[in-house]
């Protein structure tokens, strides 16, 4: 059920990455989610980058008020953060943030109260984005719950995915070049494997 309270913004964010409640797309994966694609991480600096920027400086913290408003900023922070600033730093600066607020809609079970399969994965995306073993577990459990239903396919492996590279190397390696970390011979072997980056 729509949370009609919601800040204009954040429900714009929401049509915008999950369509309208009342468009074919509404709740289906989208193929923009995942992909790396230039003129889509221009648009998203274009449109949303500003209210990026007041997200990461906690003026949205508003939104976290309802389910839904919570859910959108978490897709500013932990989403639209790495669209916009892809192949930089800033691309995890607010991965911290977004951490936060999934974890408090965890606790007082707002997650469960979104309107999608789809909706609920994105907020528990900061866990399986998270350089933390604690949060890899939570992201299992999480996704775990989540692929009881047929909806979720695929998730939940990309949950265990993330989670047997936190628990192999601490970190993620594909992020090393981006942070200024220096790569382990093993990390950089790793690097070298197909499918090794997320």
């Amino acid at each position: 059920m729509s949370d009609y309270s919601l800040d204009a913004r954040a429900r714009e964010v929401l049509d915008f990455w999950f369509g309208a409640p009342d468009s074919a797309e509404y709740g289906r994966k989208r193929k923009m989610w995942f992909k790396k694609d230039a003129a889509f991480d221009a648009l998203l600096r274009e449109r949303f980058g500003a209210l990026l920027d007041a997200a990461c400086a906690g003026e949205l913290d508003a939104w976290c008020a309802t389910p839904e408003g919570a859910l959108a900023l978490v897709i500013v922070l932990d989403q639209f953060s790495r669209n916009c600033h892809r192949d930089t730093p800033r691309a995890f600066a607010a991965d911290e943030r977004a951490l936060a607020i999934a974890r408090a809609m965890v606790a007082n079970g707002a997650d469960l109260r979104l309107p999608t399969v789809e909706h609920r994965a994105f907020a528990y995306l900061p866990f399986e984005h998270a350089e933390s073993a604690e949060a890899q577990r939570e992201s299992l459990r999480l996704f775990g719950e989540l692929a009881k239903d047929p909806q979720a396919k695929g998730y939940f492996d990309y949950a265990q995915r993330h989670a047997e590279v936190i628990a192999r190397f601490g970190r993620f390696p594909h992020r090393n070049a981006q942070l200024g970390r220096e790569s382990s011979e093993a990390e950089t072997a790793f690097l070298l494997q197909p499918g090794s980056r997320f």
